[in-house]
């Protein structure tokens, strides 16, 4: 009989590491398959206008879905949809897009120079809600990777104060006196961060 030689513990960490399965990705709720026509079926958005959902902070989703349900917020085409919505609808939506892996830098994006991007957007403090690699944080949205059209959009709707943010004046305030350039100019910066 040959002697077995003893395997080092390295290799029979490896041969478990490779024969355990991936991770899962999280389960959509059903309601999500709603969701996916504009919002895409990850939560990455491929239409204009519409923002992706994934990896977006679970509070921020329900906080906005529950704006948009009790009306606090006007969702344009989404207004039939919201309406429907469940307290758990809006716990599973929130939770199944946390969970997803954030979008990947926008492809599209204009290069923009990044001091101007925080020239205008330091003095607004952007970061410290939005955190200073802008992937959001409780209440706050993420904004990296994000369509910048849509961030064009909200941007102008926050200075006009059609939307408000978290129920309160903050985006309001710090979106009012930027220039259209500005905007543009930050939705771009920000479209392009991974």
């Amino acid at each position: 009989m040959v002697p077995v030689k003893a395997v080092p513990l390295v290799l029979i960490g490896i041969a478990l590491a490779a024969s355990a399965p991936a991770a899962a990705q999280p389960k959509a709720p059903a309601i999500a398959q709603t969701c996916s026509a504009c919002h895409g079926l990850k939560g990455v958005s491929t239409t204009k206008d519409s923002p992706s959902l994934a990896g977006q902070p679970d509070v921020f989703t329900q906080y906005q879905l529950v704006f948009m349900r009790d009306g606090q917020r006007q969702p344009g085409v989404m207004a039939g949809i919201v309406k429907t919505l469940t307290d758990q609808n809006i716990r599973d939506l929130g939770a199944y897009y946390a969970a997803l892996p954030p979008p990947p830098p926008f492809a599209k994006a204009e290069p923009v120079d990044a001091d101007k991007a925080n020239a205008v957007m330091g003095p607004r403090r952007c970061g410290n809600c939005h955190k200073e690699d802008f992937s959001g944080q409780g209440e706050t949205g993420r904004l990296a990777g994000q369509r910048p059209d849509y961030l064009i959009k909200s941007l102008k709707d926050f200075r006009s104060g059609v939307r408000r943010g978290r129920g309160m004046g903050a985006m309001m305030e710090v979106s009012v006196t930027l220039e259209d350039a500005d905007i543009v100019l930050i939705a771009h910066y920000l479209a392009a961060k991974p």
